[in-house]
């Protein structure tokens, strides 16, 4: 008769233990998610009704002697602006419900077909300076840790914190000034020419298109990786079990391979994953200054605008896109913490073995 060992014994209660653990997060994490959309709409009709600008103005170009009193009364009647602030949410909610996210007041279409343009540029642009921040903050943040105390570590540093305290618009006017007026390597704005669409230009055109908001963007999120980086890579290379690698006569490249990489970058994207509404501000602020035809720039028309259904559509996304970044840290943090737990067990089962 075959008998089990300890370590194989210990799987399955582990793995029954974090199946239960994974359905009732996952129940958890869809109730949180519905009342974060829920909580998000209404704290964007309260402060729309706030609000000092009249859509009516805005829709009509700032000409309202250009339409007689029926004319305005019945353009109020049709925007659904005569009713009360209740009557409004429970109305967008069940057309919602239904598939309608309304007709945007400023761009005189609907809601899904304002986002569906929009929304491709707005997920390059965060896309590409996401994996270029993580790319550039971990292997600076590596390189700061590595030469501690030195020259380079101290101007890293330095660099990091002033990125830290520069606003990342008052960064993008200058980029403009001096790249793009100064010595005019860049366009001042926009994702393309006049007359063109961003997919109809060269390769080249585009380039040049996005490097000045994807700079911006990119160094905006920077600072964080850098430090947390180097202070994470100090704390693994002074840790009790590199010292007893090192006693053992491990090289520093092996240390690095076996303990230190894997160890250091892992927490480097659960952070940068956590930093999902600091991305879409920041896109926000980058897409305003440099014009660029994204989501970040029709919600700041939508809000001056006081055009409630493409504010709503935007405030919806971009609740469900930071969500999804906090989920995802959540789940790498969890995953680390399950391998951590499972890796204890079994290492504590063989030891009484």
């Amino acid at each position: 008769m075959s008998v089990k060992s300890p370590a194989s014994a210990c799987k399955p209660i582990v793995a029954q233990k974090w199946s239960s653990v994974y359905w009732r997060g996952a129940l958890l994490r869809s109730i949180r998610l519905a009342l974060l959309l829920l909580f998000a709409c209404l704290l964007a009709f309260v402060l729309l009704s706030l609000s000092p600008l009249d859509p009516l103005i805005h829709y009509l170009g700032g000409n309202l002697l250009a339409v007689s009193d029926a004319q305005r009364t019945q353009m109020i009647r049709e925007l659904g602006l005569d009713t009360g602030l209740w009557q409004q949410i429970t109305s967008y909610f069940s057309a919602l419900l239904s598939g309608d996210m309304g007709q945007s007041l400023v761009f005189r279409q609907g809601v899904s077909e304002v986002i569906a343009e929009r929304l491709p540029l707005s997920l390059l642009l965060m896309a590409l300076s996401w994996g270029l921040a993580l790319l550039l903050g971990y292997g600076l943040g590596l390189l700061c840790a590595i030469t501690e105390g030195s020259f380079c570590d101290r101007w890293l540093r330095r660099f990091a914190w002033l990125l830290s305290s520069i606003p990342s618009f008052w960064l993008a006017m200058i980029m403009i000034s001096l790249f793009s007026v100064t010595l005019a390597w860049t366009p001042v704005c926009c994702a393309a020419p006049l007359g063109l669409s961003f997919t109809e230009q060269s390769l080249g055109s585009m380039l040049l298109h996005l490097a000045l908001p994807l700079t911006v963007l990119t160094l905006s999120q920077l600072s964080t990786l850098v430090l947390h980086t180097r202070e994470k890579v100090l704390d693994l290379y002074h840790s009790e079990y590199v010292g007893y690698a090192q006693s053992h006569g491990k090289g520093r490249l092996a240390i690095f391979k076996k303990h230190i990489f894997a160890n250091s970058l892992k927490p480097a994207i659960v952070l940068h994953f956590a930093s999902f509404a600091e991305l879409f501000g920041g896109s926000i602020l980058a897409e305003t200054v440099f014009n660029f035809p994204g989501l970040g720039s029709a919600l700041i028309k939508a809000g001056l605008g006081n055009d409630a259904p493409l504010l709503m559509g935007i405030t919806l996304f971009s609740a469900l896109f930071v969500f999804c970044g906090n989920l995802a840290a959540e789940l790498i943090s969890a995953r680390l913490q399950r391998g951590r737990l499972s890796g204890g067990s079994t290492h504590a089962a063989g030891v009484q073995a």
